[in-house]
């Protein structure tokens, strides 16, 4: 789906990009620095490399606001949109001997998850307090949440693609060498901008069972630090879900996410159940 690039300037090698909530995406004009997004106050929230980037050419920003960094007979071009609301970076693959696996790097401290339908999020843990009771819990603040890739040819014709993680590295696998596909093909991750408040709050399998055996009663004792108040407004939630875990074979656990968007105001929460991670 065609996004429009926001308002942009050039400024001491750098393309930079207004967000909606006044926040900033930097697309460095040279390929090596990549993008980050800072938000309103200034703190960096998300920063990303881009693949090949020591093979790309120096930015170039086109009429329509997006910024390409030109590859070689070896390394597909990027291709960079910032919107307000999400940045698109596009590989341009030109032939078939070209890679088929493309790097995106979120940095020390970041871990890359790949969900069940596809998409991916990016995430940083750490010990979060909760500021009225100063208990302290393991809390991941998401700092990428990535759709679905996508990758077609110049006819349209959909190129089977998919993403691993590798630590804090989100890979894209496009396969355009298995089939009979007309080049250029474009493959893509879409970010969306991360909001200023973006947590997740993962329960255990013992702390699963406890909500499940317990019911409300039991979140009294589950720290959930910063998340506190969510876990409490999703507590019936919680418990249902903590039920559904606990019947599944193999068991689940249970967690709960929240996000406070920038356009529409107001906290938006959901509770579901995993595997993996800290559920064991």
């Amino acid at each position: 789906m065609p996004i429009a690039a926001a308002q942009t300037t050039e400024s001491s090698g750098q393309i930079v990009a207004t967000l909606d909530g006044g926040g900033k995406a930097t697309i460095a004009a040279v390929p090596d620095d990549g993008i980050s997004v800072r938000s309103s106050d200034g703190e960096e929230t998300m920063s990303v490399s881009l693949p090949g980037a020591v093979h790309l050419d120096d930015a170039t920003v086109g009429k329509d606001g997006s910024v390409t960094y030109l590859g070689d007979a070896n390394t597909p071009s990027i291709n960079v949109i910032a919107s307000e609301e999400k940045i698109r970076a596009s590989a341009i693959i030109s032939d078939a001997s070209q890679t088929e696996r493309f790097e995106y790097d979120f940095g020390g401290g970041v871990t890359v998850e790949i969900r069940q339908d596809g998409s991916a999020i990016a995430y940083t843990a750490e010990e979060s307090t909760d500021p009225d009771t100063g208990v302290t819990a393991p809390v991941e603040e998401i700092v990428a949440d990535v759709a679905p890739p996508w990758a077609r040819d110049a006819d349209g014709i959909d190129v089977p693609t998919r993403y691993k993680a590798s630590g804090s590295t989100l890979v894209q696998v496009v396969e355009h060498r298995s089939g009979n596909y007309t080049y250029p093909i474009v493959a893509d991750p879409t970010f969306d901008r991360p909001n200023f408040f973006q947590y997740r709050m993962r329960f255990n399998r013992a702390e699963t069972a406890i909500l499940y055996d317990k019911g409300l009663g039991a979140l009294g004792g589950l720290a959930c630090g910063t998340m506190a108040p969510v876990c409490l407004l999703a507590a019936g939630s919680l418990v249902w879900n903590a039920g559904i875990a606990e019947k599944s074979r193999p068991k689940k656990c249970v967690q709960v996410t929240a996000t406070q968007p920038y356009v529409v105001p107001g906290l938006v929460w959901w509770v579901d159940t995993y595997r993996g991670g800290p559920c064991r």
